[in-house]
């Protein structure tokens, strides 16, 4: 597809209209005394609205900075030890037990113990609706340095679940600890101007490799504003949109990250009025046919849209976990197999009998209306190439942007097809995308989508006490040869791209390699391997 001069100027648009901040005037010079080895000034989003509070789900998926984990990901997205020195799982896998390092201080000079952790678990599951602990049933501290999640059931998942969870002092913690967070990471808090600025130093009490930088000064700027501070050499490592993709800035490289953040078309699987939420019947009488949904997913052009209307911004994906050690390789298509998408059509008993354009099947046209959240120029450049893709196969899609809380408000996500942010570091996103259970539970299973073999093979998946085991079994639910959730099969998602992060990094500074970044967790995991960075 080519790239529409329409388009283009939206995109322009936006950069002239991005936020309040001035894009021209120099950065306040304390933000600026980078100039050491020791001393490193980045500009990113996503600055947590509640704090830095692993309570109320700081920091995601990324890097906690002041706090600490049980275990973590490696750059291969392998589950390792942190604070836990070692995990011992029951034969029935209804207990994880872990063993802890004795040798950790916090930033304050006291010592961490496995009370925290206990303290840390109920708090989460008191304060945050992002991380779902309902299938533990008690965390005992054995003794100091030895703690026992003891679970309803047998989740083998569990482990990923600990990789979001930060451990707080109980010692600290009030109600403001998120504005001023003490903990046992590589860094320590030293200042946070809301909306501005955060400051951070090394922790010399950090028990594990101790960063190179000694100092960090975050900035919240747009991404139009980062790339004037970086202009004017005021930025070591600044995140921008990926509209300035290749244009150069003197002394700067500028570096695509993949990511796996995943805009994905969520596509009711039932017909209206299949299911009733708070009143409101819930389906869509076209998207409920699975030949529509199948040749939607063989039509689109996702390589067209990442390489024109995203600018080179984004790459093509098939599953919302590409990649990943639990993705299928049977998930990957031919780009935009318009021929493949006709057929499919044809056989499912659709036709353009009227010769205009459309395809029907006894007596209804294939249009529907796709609808997406307004204010990210991004997902208005998926959605305008998955309407155009959808044309040339037949099938109409009417765009309309709707704000968020009307969407959900008014249950529109499961009447409608909508774009959905996608892709997570676990695979119980496949669990909560595909599985019977979510139906009208949540915003997870949107489709409202239900196969009774794909739900026991996720069943199995979730019991196993066998990470390999349940590797196989989570593939299995995508596509097995015969049945799955993937194009191959029901197809309730189709989806699109994962956005690159884009930054201008400067020549004397080296930030290595690190694990994909999934969606909500896409900001942060830029500083996931922080302790690496080498300022030269």
């Amino acid at each position: 597809m080519k790239r529409k001069l329409g388009l283009t100027a939206v995109l322009a648009l936006a950069v002239l209209s991005a936020g309040c901040t001035n894009v021209t005037a120099p950065i306040r010079e304390e933000a600026t005394k980078a100039g050491s080895s020791d001393e490193i000034v980045v500009s990113i989003k996503g600055e947590p609205a509640k704090g830095f509070d692993p309570a109320f789900d700081w920091p995601g998926m990324g890097e906690a900075l002041f706090q600490s984990k049980l275990v973590m990901f490696d750059k291969d997205m392998n589950i390792v030890n942190d604070l836990a020195t070692k995990r011992t799982i029951s034969a029935d896998g209804k207990k994880l037990t872990l063993n802890l390092r004795q040798d950790v201080l916090y930033s304050d000079g006291k010592k961490f113990t496995a009370g925290d952790v206990v303290f840390t678990f109920e708090k989460v599951r008191e304060t945050t609706s992002y991380i779902d602990l309902s299938n533990i049933e008690k965390v005992i501290a054995e003794d100091d340095y030895t703690v026992t999640f003891q679970l309803k059931n047998p989740d083998s998942n569990f482990e990923y679940t600990l990789t979001r969870i930060a451990i707080i002092p109980k010692h600290v913690y009030n109600d403001s600890y998120g504005q001023h967070p003490i903990g046992s990471g590589p860094y320590k808090f030293v200042e946070w101007q809301k909306g501005q600025k955060l400051i951070i130093e090394a922790n010399p009490s950090y028990y594990g490799k101790k960063p190179n930088i000694k100092k960090v000064t975050f900035l919240y700027l747009d991404m139009d504003a980062s790339f004037a501070g970086a202009k004017r050499g005021e930025i070591d490592l600044a995140r921008v949109s990926m509209d300035y993709i290749g244009k150069p800035i003197p002394g700067y490289s500028q570096r695509s990250i993949e990511t796996m953040d995943i805009v994905s078309i969520s596509l009711p699987t039932v017909k209206r009025g299949a299911y009733v939420m708070d009143g409101i019947p819930i389906g869509n009488d076209v998207t409920s046919d699975p030949a529509i949904r199948r040749a939607l997913s063989y039509g689109m052009d996702r390589a067209g849209i990442a390489a024109n209307a995203l600018n080179g911004g984004a790459r093509p994906v098939y599953s919302h976990n590409p990649g990943m050690p639990w993705d299928n390789e049977a998930n990957n298509l031919k780009n935009a197999d318009v021929d493949a998408a006709k057929r499919i059509l044809k056989e499912g008993g659709w036709a353009d009998t009227d010769q205009d354009g459309i395809v029907e099947k006894n007596g209804k046209k294939a249009e529907f209306t796709l609808l997406y959240t307004p204010g990210e120029v991004e997902r208005q450049a998926v959605v305008l190439g998955a309407q155009e893709s959808a044309k040339k196969i037949g099938i109409k899609i009417n765009l309309e942007a709707k704000v968020w809380d009307e969407i959900s408000n008014q249950k529109l996500l499961y009447k409608e097809a909508y774009l959905f942010g996608k892709g997570a570091d676990s695979p119980f996103e496949i669990y909560t995308n595909f599985s019977s259970d979510r139906i009208t539970k949540g915003t997870t299973n949107s489709p409202s989508y239900k196969n009774e073999q794909v739900d026991e093979y996720l069943r199995k998946a979730i019991q196993t006490t066998n990470q390999k085991e349940a590797m196989e079994l989570w593939k299995k639910a995508q596509w097995d040869g015969k049945y799955g959730a993937n194009s191959l099969g029901d197809s309730p998602f189709i989806p699109m791209v994962a956005f690159h992060h884009t930054f201008y990094i400067k020549n004397d500074v080296e930030i290595g390699d690190f694990r994909p970044a999934p969606h909500r967790g896409a900001y942060w995991i830029t500083v996931d391997n922080i302790k690496d960075w080498v300022k030269k």
